[in-house]
Parts: structure tokens; sequence; C-alpha cells
């Protein structure tokens, strides 16, 4: 009844955003257009209420996000073609207003209402973790998708094999609704157990390795568990994903043929030079090397890595090493944005995440640790990862980004003369 009430009392814009805000984990699936979408309609609605939103001018993360949008516009300057830098950076504008309409909602309306957003997303990521499993057991989704690489689970999203990073992305909010909910510790563990071979059985072997440790930091830091009982569920996990990668020809050959040389003498070298992400990163630091202050500019790596100047028969993939980008998010600020921008990038991430933790220590709020943790997880460097700056990556980022600092209270403070 009082959820009932609280949305009596919300008016209708507001309730319509806090549907879109319950379905953007849907919006990601739809795609790009979707997504962008999204983030450009919450960003009007700010913008159109801009006269009641000038608390924004007195967050420091606002002055943090504006920080880091101006690197990148200094970046364009510099980028060797503007007009393909230019779209991504103006973008980031955008997403700053996204981030703090977010906030405004999170702050106006009361704890119960907001959870309503919270089970949306729930549910969402339960359905997809049970299409994950019947796509692995019929070899299609409940929807007839069938990935396009063996080993590799597609779900949902069709030819784009990106369901890790979703599952990596929401994991933590689906916990955190579990512990609200005041679950029994026996139902948790289990879903942790569910949720780490889900993740495993996806074959997205870094999304699987940030999602493990996410779930290890956040699990430590918030359930009180008898560490007999920790250490039995770890054993049953290992035992389960051993007994997968025994059963499954395309899982040993993912999760052990592919990578059996990192445990060689000098293994991680060795298996730079014999993978295509090698061949992306010697790239990126090539890159870097001819372009070090500014990098060659954002969304350019694409271009850039087919010069011929790059091919290095020493990495057995020096042919594919053309992409999108580096599938690393340092090497990609490396190359594109030069020591310039990868500084500035650095100090934008580690002071959001500083003030972010200070302001749990304080909330104690379970979402506001996962948005943390998942942040943290995901600008771990050597792990490869997707682009930064594209609309999926970027997409699920900045949502967790608005998640943290909307618990975030502290404000710069003007002294009047």
């Amino acid at each position: 009844m009082r959820i009932k009430n609280n949305l009596i009392a919300t008016n209708t814009p507001d309730f319509i955003f806090l549907f879109l805000l319950s379905t953007f984990p849907l919006a990601l699936i739809l795609g790009n257009f979707f997504i962008n979408l999204f983030i450009f309609l919450f960003s009007i609605n700010f913008l159109i209420n801009f006269k009641k939103n000038k608390f924004i001018f007195k967050e420091i993360i606002f002055y943090l996000l504006v920080f880091f949008f101006i690197s990148l516009l200094i970046n364009v300057f510099f980028s060797i073609d503007p007009e393909n830098s230019l779209p991504r950076v103006i973008k980031i504008f955008f997403v700053i207003f996204f981030i703090f309409e977010i906030k405004r909602l999170t702050q106006k309306y009361e704890e119960n209402f907001k959870k309503y957003v919270y089970k949306s997303w729930f549910i969402i990521f339960l359905i997809i973790s049970i299409d994950i499993l019947f796509e692995t057991i019929f070899g299609y989704n409940m929807i007839g998708n069938r990935s396009i690489m063996p080993g590799r689970i597609s779900s949902f999203f069709g030819d784009e094999l990106v369901v890790g990073a979703f599952y990596h992305g929401f994991v933590l909010f689906f916990l955190s609704f579990l512990i609200f909910k005041k679950t029994k510790n026996y139902v948790v563990i289990f879903s942790i157990i569910f949720i780490l071979v889900i993740s495993f059985l996806i074959g997205e072997r870094s999304n699987f390795i940030k999602l493990f440790l996410a779930i290890t930091i956040f699990t430590s830091l918030v359930l009180r568990i008898n560490y007999k009982i920790k250490l039995t569920g770890l054993l049953a996990i290992f035992l389960i994903l051993l007994g997968i990668i025994n059963l499954s020809d395309s899982y040993n050959k993912r999760y052990f043929g592919e990578i059996k040389t990192l445990f060689s003498i000098n293994g991680y070298k060795n298996y730079m030079k014999k993978s295509q992400h090698g061949a992306h990163r010697y790239t990126s630091m090539k890159i870097l090397e001819d372009n070090l202050i500014f990098g060659i500019g954002i969304k350019n790596f694409r271009f850039e890595s087919a010069n011929t100047k790059y091919e290095n028969k020493e990495y057995v993939k020096t042919d594919l090493r053309q992409a999108n980008h580096p599938h690393q998010i340092h090497h990609e600020f490396l190359s594109e944005t030069g020591i310039f921008g990868y500084i500035t990038f650095l100090i934008f991430i580690f002071s959001t995440l500083y003030f972010g933790f200070k302001s749990y220590l304080q909330s104690k709020n379970l979402y506001q640790l996962s948005a943390i943790i998942f942040m943290f997880t995901s600008v771990l460097p050597i792990i490869p990862s997707g682009s930064f700056l594209s609309s999926f990556t970027s997409g699920i980022f900045w949502l967790n980004f608005a998640v943290m600092v909307s618990f975030v209270k502290t404000k710069l403070t003007f002294n009047k003369s």
C-alpha cells in the first residue's frame, strides 16, 4: 500500500522516467539505438527542469565529470580524424545529465519506491540467467538465437557476444536485492554458486574473472557467514567448473587449451605473442610511441591499427591486429588519448571511486557498494575489456556510475565575500 501511495504522489514525467529506468537493461538488449535514446531522453528531461536542478553546481562529482569531458574535448583537436571522435565526446555531455537525472530521481522518492527499479533489474537478470542455461542445454535460446561461436553463449543479444558483460554489470544488484529482502544465507550462497556457473557457461573468460572478483569482494564485505561454509561453497564451485571442463571439449579448449601457455615459463609474454589480444596490445603501444601526448583520437584505433608499420611477425596474429579497439581499457585510453588523456582518466576514475567509497562507509547502501565494486573490476589492467566509450559498454558503466554517485553527498562550498 505504501508503494501505491508513492506512485500516486509521483508526478507523471517522473513516473515515466522511473519506469524507463526500471527497463534500462532491456535497452541494452535491444541495441545501441535504444541505449542512446534512453540517455538522450533522461538528459533532456534534466535540462528541461534545469532551474530546479541547479544543485549540480555544488556537486563535486559534476566537476569531475566536466573535467573528464573537457579532457576528451581537448583530445578532439589532436585527433587524426576529429569528425570520427567528436560524436562520442559529445555523448559524454548528455551522459553527465543522464547521471544527475538518475541521482535526482533516487533522492526524491522514498526507499520502497526506489526498490521498484531494482526489483525490475532483479527479474530481468533472473530471466537472462534462465535463458543462458536454456541455451547451454539446447544450443539456442528461448527465442531461437544461436551463438555464432562455439563455446560462447549469446542469449537475447543475438550476434553480439556480450551477455557476459551484461551479467557482470548487474550481478551485484541482483545479490543486493536478495540481501535487501532478508533472504536466507543458504539461498544467497546457492544463488552465488548458480551465478558463477552460469557466468562460466557463457564462455567469456575475462568477464567471468571480473564477475568472480566482484562477487568475492562483495561477499567478503557483506555476508557474515562461517568460513567453513564459504570454503565448502568454493569447493563446490571448483568441482562443478572442473566437471564442465572435463565433459565439454569446447569449454576445455576455451578455458584451458587456449590459455595453458600462461602457466609456462615466460607464459604471459608467449601467450601475448600467440594471441590476437597480444597483437592488439602491441599495436596500441606502438601507436602510443608515435602519438605520445594526445594519442590518435577517440574511435580511431580501428583505422590506425591497419597501418602496415605496426606489423610485427613476432606476433603470430599480427595480420588480425586491426580491430575497433584494443580490447583493454588502459590500452584504449593510452593509444587514443595519449598520456594526457590517460592521466586525466585515472584521476577521474580514482577520485570518483574515492568519494563513492567514502560515501558508502556512511550510507552502507548495498546498491552503492555494488556499483563501486563493478567500476573497480571494470578498470582492472591486463584483463581484456570492451571499448569504454562504446554504447553498450558505456551504457552499463554509466548506469553503475549513476547509482554510485546517487548516494554521494560531498558538495563544494563557496565562501561569500
